[in-house]
Parts: structure tokens; sequence; C-alpha cells
């Protein structure tokens, strides 16, 4: 009788530890979502710098997987709009790492800096060389130079038809000419009379200052 009380007592109380694991596995894993939450407020308020402190802490907490990507996805945000490309990648990486399934709402993917940079990193399928040229002329037009080159090599190294590969090199032709860049905008102005011999430049772009002698001369052969 009394080696069956043990038994239960015994029992009883492994269960009792393993519940009290749970529990506090369960407060670690809330206290860590309060403190992302507390960061995400701040990332919508505006303090960046705040906000990427709170959530590299929330990080080093219980985090689940799901709140992992949102915070490494926030802290992407942060990089991109900074500048920092190359760390907003990798915190990208590590949100498809935690989630694989991860997508950007609508609003965000339609960010002109960290959207197509999610887009690339992911290597979402819809992502074509067409779409990478849409997006790159879009940037383009919206001032983002930058941006823009990036995807309009990108849309190069995808693969598009040979006008618009010429189009993409011809844009990257204005860009480099816009920042002193003289001999990457021939360079570039060479690329897209190659792929496009018959390229010619619209009435506004050939009245440009800088770029439209370049081009001429190219395209007379001198």
């Amino acid at each position: 009788m009394r080696s069956a009380l043990a038994l239960v007592l015994i029992a009883a109380c492994a269960g009792c530890a393993e519940l009290g694991a749970q529990l506090g596995e369960l407060v670690e894993n809330t206290k860590a979502h309060v403190k992302m939450v507390e960061g995400l407020r701040q990332f919508d308020a505006g303090d960046h710098q705040a906000a990427a402190k709170t959530l590299s802490a929330a990080l080093e907490m219980d985090l689940s997987a799901s709140d992992r990507a949102t915070a490494h996805k926030h802290l992407a945000f942060i990089h991109c709009s900074a500048g920092r490309e190359r760390a907003c990648r990798e915190e990208f990486r590590k949100a498809l790492a935690a989630d694989p399934a991860m997508k950007l709402d609508a609003a965000e993917a339609g960010h002109p800096v960290w959207g197509p940079t999610f887009a690339s990193v992911s290597r979402a399928p819809a992502l074509g060389g067409t779409t990478a040229l849409g997006t790159a002329l879009k940037q383009y037009e919206d001032g983002y130079y930058e941006e823009s080159a990036k995807n309009l090599q990108e849309a190069i190294d995808l693969g598009v038809p040979d006008k618009l590969r010429a189009n993409a090199h011809k844009h990257l032709a204005f860009i480099h000419c816009s920042s002193s860049r003289e001999r990457e905008c021939r360079d570039e102005f060479r690329k897209a009379l190659g792929a496009d011999p018959a390229l010619d430049l619209a009435p506004a772009e050939a009245g440009h200052p800088v770029w439209g002698p370049i081009f001429r001369s190219l395209k007379s052969g001198k």
C-alpha cells in the first residue's frame, strides 16, 4: 500500500515538474513577445535606433519562430532605410531562416528600397527579368537611382529580350553619367547598342547636356 502511494506521489511530482517547466517556457515566450512588440511600436513611431536595440534584445530571448522572423524583418527595414544593404540582406535571410514562408504585405513589398531587396533575397518565383526591369524603371523615375541601378543589373542578369536589355543598359548609362562616371556611362551605352543597334534616345533624353553628346558620339562610331 505504501509502495503504491509512493509511486502515485512520484508520478504526481513528475507531472508537476513538467507542468512547471511548460509554464516557465510560456512566461519566457510572453516576455520575449512583449519586448518584440515594444520594438515594433518604436519602429512605427520612427525611433529606429531604439527599435533596433529593443528588437535585438528580444531576439536574445525565447521568441517563437514567427516572432523571430518579424523581429529580423524589421531590423532589415531599419538597415535598408539607413543604406546598409548588406546588413539588410542578412536580416532578411535570418527572417526567412526562421520562417521560410514569410512574405511582405502589400505596403512593405511596394517599398522602393527594401521591397526589391527582400524579393532578391527570397528568390521569389514571380520576380523575373521583366518584373525586375519594371521595378527598376519605377525607381529611376522616383529618383531612387542607387536602388534602380541594382535592379537594372538584376534584370540583365535574369535575362530579358534584347530591346529591354538595351533599355536597361541605357538607364544604367544615364545613372553613371549623372554621377560623373563617364567611362561606365560609355560602357553601358556600348552594351545598349550591342543589344539593339537601332536604339536611339527620345528627344528629351537626346537633349541632355551630359549623356546626349556621349550617346551621339558612340552611335556615330566616333
